[in-house]
């Protein structure tokens, strides 16, 4: 039988888990968790608080304890994040959405929702994330994902799924000319590759490098914009003369990816800030 109430059950999770985070990470991840298994809003929340906790809930909440006390981010833990503000399947074989790569999308929403039925493609889409976001957003839009990732595509595609949305999975590997696929011009190709360094492995935090997938995240020092290199001569073949090309950008390698979109003979190239003023986007357009 029960004794635990909602509240008892908050309290305990964050006992368990505040040595490791502290007090302000440890609520945080507290809220995610409830918020993504009772799927309650705040005000509803506020109303059975003080109730005795489901039996099923209370056991779920319980065995994620020791995976948080091992720092397993709390997404993973999950199985869900939001993006969006849509509700996502992520797993480890995934790399959990970041808000810059949200910032990224918005923009593309932004400048891109009057237009109807865009050809879109997401190199490299993970969770599918930004596939299935641009999906909702646009108008009308056919959207298209690529990734080398057997794990992330059965995800994405899930998601997809989830949201009623009609989005084409293909597994390419964009490094190797050989897999790319014939046919077919877009109006927009993005991308959020891999491009942190393996020399800045040292900033990062230590369960990331523990749980997320190196493969979409890492890329060697001395050939950093390998992936953007690629993806922009995928683009000068396959995106519409007019067509435009985005990215999310390692914010150290701004006028380098400038330079090489440039020489790549693509037009109008900006390098873009996110909210904390870095560099951390690229837009170009291929000519007519």
């Amino acid at each position: 039988m029960n004794t635990m109430t909602n509240r008892e059950l908050e309290r305990h999770l964050f006992d368990s888990i505040k040595p490791v985070y502290g007090e302000r990470e440890a609520r945080a991840i507290q809220r995610f968790l409830f918020r993504a298994l009772h799927g309650l809003s705040d005000a509803e929340w506020l109303l059975i608080r003080n109730d005795e906790a489901n039996s099923e809930f209370e056991s779920t909440v319980k065995q994620a304890i020791p995976s948080l006390i091992q720092q397993m981010p709390v997404q993973y833990v999950a199985g869900k994040t939001w993006f969006c503000n849509l509700g996502f399947v992520v797993k480890p074989g995934v790399l959990i959405p970041r808000p810059e790569t949200e910032a990224l999308v918005t923009r593309i929403a932004e400048k891109f929702m009057d237009t109807s039925g865009l050809r879109v493609l997401d190199i490299g889409t993970g969770s599918g994330a930004i596939a299935v976001s641009l999906s909702v957003l646009l108008n009308r839009p056919e959207i298209t994902a690529f990734d080398i990732s057997d794990a992330a595509l059965e995800i994405a595609s899930a998601n997809a799924e989830m949201h009623n949305r009609n989005v084409r999975f293909y597994k390419v590997d964009i490094l190797d000319k050989k897999t790319w696929p014939e046919g077919g011009l877009y109006d927009l190709i993005v991308s959020n590759p891999p491009y942190v360094k393996e020399s800045e492995k040292a900033f990062m935090q230590p369960n990331v490098l523990k749980y997320e997938p190196g493969l979409a995240l890492f890329v060697d020092d001395h050939d950093a914009l390998k992936f953007y290199s690629a993806i922009a001569e995928f683009a000068g073949i396959n995106l519409k003369p007019g067509g435009s090309l985005w990215f999310e950008i390692n914010e150290a390698e701004g006028d380098n990816i400038r330079q090489l979109l440039t020489e790549m003979r693509f037009s109008h190239v900006d390098i873009l800030t996110d909210l904390s003023g870095k560099q951390r986007f690229a837009s170009a357009i291929r000519p007519d």
